[in-house]
């Protein structure tokens, strides 16, 4: 909500706007549009009851009713209200698009229209039959201009949509301050909180909505010059829905590349994440002089398996096996499936400098040896064998020795692999060895 809007408002108050504030997502709508409609007095009631009461006492303009999927018996609502309210209110229906449907059905109810959230000025005045004359319209609704900073904050924020999410809240904070001219501005969201300029008491405060739901929060300080006018309002209402589905676009755009570099069977990453992490490694491992070993293994006769237990039950062992890896390693190294029964780990520490005579990280060894001794432990169904453990087959290599670029090592360390599967399987080779 809008803690203290430093505005003159016409005495007068000519027209009357009441909102039912139904919905967990609803709590910002009044402070919305009183920006919208700086000239009206806008009550809000926390549900239909006390909005009936309301517009039995007092008449209005319009009453705007909040709905979403929690509500049930909406007609008998919307009925009470249309009995209660006076011949000239306007009884208007808010919620997010998911819930359009609804809306539509519960206008034959007695509801006059709907309108969506977030709000639209020039559609919540079609909806409660409000016009605007010349010099209101571009004194409430027109953007002000925009400064040279303003536009750089933007871009900024457009262009980390990708990024962490405290570089994103940083940006939004910083193109909040720049275009309302407030000494300091703040925004929290996606489990953080971030403050550009002065620390001081927020003047104007108003809720980030994401997928219809409150997802954070956005406010400024006071101008550097001056109060806020309506106009300033509006613009930051505005900002506030820009910022809401920035964020938005943010989390959908994290979820898509979730989903592009995980492998669904298993849950780790794929391929792709593999070739894009084991670059990004080395990179850093060429300018600090660390070592780097990676691993090809595959599942010994899981072939044989699925053929004998159906693919479901093969899919569970490789699920079991990622899951088993991932478990024995450190927080840093990655662990994802190349492909069929095949996984690849990358190890990596930072070590210290290379020295002569520096051998393959033992810490690597050790995971191994841990993590073949619980996958042995693991009980299954094994083919002509009744129940026993799983074993695999691997191969080792490791940077700046046997490559210096991912391709390389992945190379070496799947000759490694074929020559343990060679020598009889259930063992690990580094590159060099041989059976």
């Amino acid at each position: 909500m809008i803690s203290r809007i430093d505005v003159t408002l016409d005495p007068l108050a000519r027209d009357r706007l009441v909102v039912v504030k139904a919905g967990a997502w609803g709590r910002g709508i009044g402070t919305e549009l009183a920006g919208i409609y700086p000239d009206c007095r806008v009550a809000s009631c926390e549900s239909f009851l006390s909005a009936i009461a309301e517009v039995s006492s007092r008449p209005a303009r319009a009453v705007i009713a909040c709905i979403d999927s929690s509500m049930a018996r909406i007609s008998d609502a919307i009925g009470g209200l249309r009995e209660a309210a006076d011949a000239g209110t306007r009884l208007i229906l808010c919620c997010t698009p998911e819930r359009e449907p609804a809306a539509l059905e519960a206008l034959s109810g007695g509801a006059d229209d709907y309108v969506l959230y977030p709000l639209d000025g020039r559609e919540v005045d079609a909806a409660i039959g409000y016009v605007r004359d010349c010099e209101s319209a571009a004194g409430s609704s027109a953007w002000p201009k925009s400064t040279t900073e303003e536009l750089v904050e933007l871009g900024a924020l457009l262009a980390a949509i990708g990024d962490r999410p405290m570089v994103l809240l940083e940006r939004a904070a910083g193109l909040l301050r720049a275009a309302m001219g407030a000494r300091g501005a703040i925004v929290t969201a996606l489990s953080g909180s971030a403050r550009c300029g002065a620390a001081s008491e927020a003047v104007l405060a108003a809720p980030l909505v994401g997928d219809g739901e409150i997802v954070g929060q956005i406010s400024v300080m006071a101008r550097t010059e001056g109060a806020y006018t309506a106009q300033d309002v509006n613009k930051f209402l505005h900002y506030a829905t820009i910022i809401g589905r920035v964020l938005q676009a943010s989390s959908e755009q994290k979820e898509w590349r979730r989903l592009a570099i995980t492998d669904p069977s298993s849950g780790l990453g794929n391929r792709r994440h593999l070739h894009e992490q084991l670059e990004r490694i080395l990179a850093r491992a060429g300018m600090e002089r660390f070592p780097v070993t990676v691993l090809l293994f595959d599942i010994d006769n899981l072939k044989l398996y699925n053929d004998t237990h159906g693919h479901d039950a093969g899919d569970e062992v490789i699920r079991v096996t990622g899951e088993l890896f991932r478990q024995h390693c450190r927080e840093q190294d990655v662990v994802t499936r190349y492909g069929g029964d095949e996984f690849a780990v990358v190890f990596w520490d930072e070590e210290g400098p290379r020295v002569a005579g520096s051998k393959h990280p033992q810490s690597a060894l050790l995971v191994l040896e841990r993590f073949t001794a619980a996958l042995g432990a693991h009980r299954i169904l094994r083919p002509g064998a009744g129940e026993g453990g799983l074993t695999i087959s691997g191969g080792l290599a490791t940077f700046p020795w046997d490559g210096s670029t991912g391709e390389e090592l992945l190379r070496k360390a799947d000759q490694a692999l074929l020559a343990a599967k060679r020598a009889g399987k259930n063992r690990i080779f580094l590159i060099g060895e041989n059976g």
